[in-house]
């Protein structure tokens, strides 16, 4: 009998787990089935690990991935996660069995941007697009190492768009770079990286331009590597902060009317006087010093050794503000290059809270355009098709819409003019005016592909022409937002 107990127990055992199984997880007072509740436990675990773009549906104890996803990595990784969703997977242990990947590929972001910037503390901060999770998580690894173990702050977001090739080697040498300086920033958008440093040997600085332009085809480096600054400009928590050498009093009085005539918050004086400083720098202060007071964040920094990097204007402000930045900068006499890294940001949008963009979204859109042009017409001056920098507060928030808007919409830009004058010029004028406002926003880093200007000239007016009230109004741009199926 003792041998028969040995024989009989482990068909005693299995038959006591699988009766368990069936009662914890078939019993019909149970709320949810057991494919209702995998199904829960893997979208809930998609969740958690941000996985946002994905979702799955099951079919007993086999997952299938659905979504639109920016990578095959990112299926892959995905996929992992859900088959580990539940008890560790498996039939015995009740989990998910199998994971069929039926995923579709994602919109493409553009442009496709990664930044990572070392503080003077030697800390790092990742930010922008990435090609998968585990790029990202190896990125944010070789950032821990490079600062002695400090993890780095991250705000990295899967993408698709990514231009390929060995995009994670080209950010990784991005972070190598950074490792050589105090403190400094590094931006990959699309193919291009921009590699921004300080460091006071010329011989270093040599180096290290030499390595960032010599990277290696699909992608190109941009090196600003400057030693250090005569004169800077910098947005910091005190206020923007004019301090450095200058070369007369008057000149001194002149950047700190400037500064404070265009910032809105507290300027703060720390330049002293140098007569030797090297001059001609005083008109390219002047003009970029009245943009850069405007800036979010950033330093505008005179370097003027020769063989250095001269004027550079580095931050981040509203897309309007870059634009006229650009203007004014060009043509401006300096002894040494004039460099303008500034990137676009948002501006609030009064007219769109309240309004839902995921519902019906091209209605949306429609909606939020309208209500920003009818509260501020985009101006030209004149009759020329060139923007006028009183509708540079429009600008910016129509550019905001836009980035709320969903990403397969087409914006069509419509010109139009009044009747008076020769019909054919006018169609002509209106379609410049529209392609005008197409080329800001491309500048601005919107999608070309998604704009289309067009001139109708005096052909669909809104109102009577025979007042002047009437002929302002139908001076107009308009955004007309359509699906890809119209």
């Amino acid at each position: 009998m003792k041998m028969l107990d040995y024989l009989f127990a482990p068909v005693a055992l299995a038959g006591l787990v699988a009766t368990g199984w069936w009662g914890l997880y078939q019993s019909p007072q149970r709320p949810a089935n057991l494919a209702a509740q995998l199904e829960q436990d893997a979208n809930a675990a998609l969740v958690r690990n941000g996985y946002d773009w994905a979702h799955v549906r099951m079919n007993g104890q086999r997952a299938v991935l659905l979504g639109a996803a920016p990578s095959e990595d990112a299926a892959m990784d995905a996929a992992g996660t859900v088959l580990h969703s539940a008890w560790g997977g498996g039939v015995v242990l009740g989990g998910v069995t199998v994971v069929e990947v039926a995923v579709d590929p994602g919109r493409p972001v553009s442009p496709f941007a990664w930044r990572a910037v070392k503080t003077p503390e030697g800390a790092y901060i990742l930010t922008g697009h990435v090609p998968s999770r585990r790029i990202a998580t190896q990125i944010a690894d070789e950032a821990t190492r490079l600062a002695g173990g400090l993890s780095p702050q991250t705000d990295m977001h899967v993408a698709a768009g990514s231009p390929g090739g060995n995009w994670q080697g080209v950010a990784r040498f991005g972070l190598d770079m950074l490792a050589e300086a105090d403190a400094g920033e590094v931006r990959l958008i699309d193919e291009t990286l921009r590699v921004s440093l300080e460091t006071p040997d010329p011989a270093v600085r040599a180096s290290l331009a030499a390595q960032v332009r010599a990277l290696a085809a699909p992608y190109r480096g941009e090196p600003l590597i400057k030693g250090l600054p005569s004169w800077t400009a910098a947005h910091t928590p005190e206020g923007l902060v004019l301090s450095g050498k200058v070369r007369s009093e008057a000149d001194r009085r002149e950047l700190m009317g400037i500064a404070q005539a265009n910032h809105t918050g507290e300027v703060i004086d720390r330049m002293e006087i140098a007569p030797d400083l090297p001059g001609g720098w005083i008109d390219a202060l002047r003009a970029g010093l009245p943009h850069f007071a405007r800036f979010r964040s950033g330093e505008m920094g005179l370097y003027p050794t020769p063989g250095d990097a001269g004027l550079a204007i580095e931050g981040e402000a509203t897309g309007s503000t870059l634009s006229w930045l650009t203007g004014d900068m060009t043509g401006v006499q300096a002894p040494l290059p004039v460099t303008v890294w500034a990137y676009p940001v948002d501006v609030p949008v009064p007219e769109a809270p309240g309004i839902d963009f995921t519902a019906e979204p091209a209605a949306a859109c429609q909606q939020a355009f309208g209500a920003v042009l009818a509260n501020s017409p985009v101006e030209f001056e004149g009759d020329t098709a060139v923007l006028s920098r009183a509708s540079g507060g429009a600008l910016d928030r129509l550019m905001a819409v836009s980035h709320l808007c969903a990403s397969d919409l087409l914006i069509e830009l419509g010109g139009h003019t009044d009747s008076e004058g020769d019909r054919v010029a006018n169609i002509a004028l209106s379609e410049a005016r529209a392609a005008a406002v197409m080329t800001y926003m491309v500048s601005a880093g919107f999608d070309p592909a998604r704009l289309s200007a067009v001139g109708y000239g005096p052909d669909q007016p809104v109102q009577s022409n025979d007042s002047p009230e009437g002929r302002a109004a139908n001076r107009r741009i308009e955004f007309r937002v359509r699906t890809r199926s119209e």
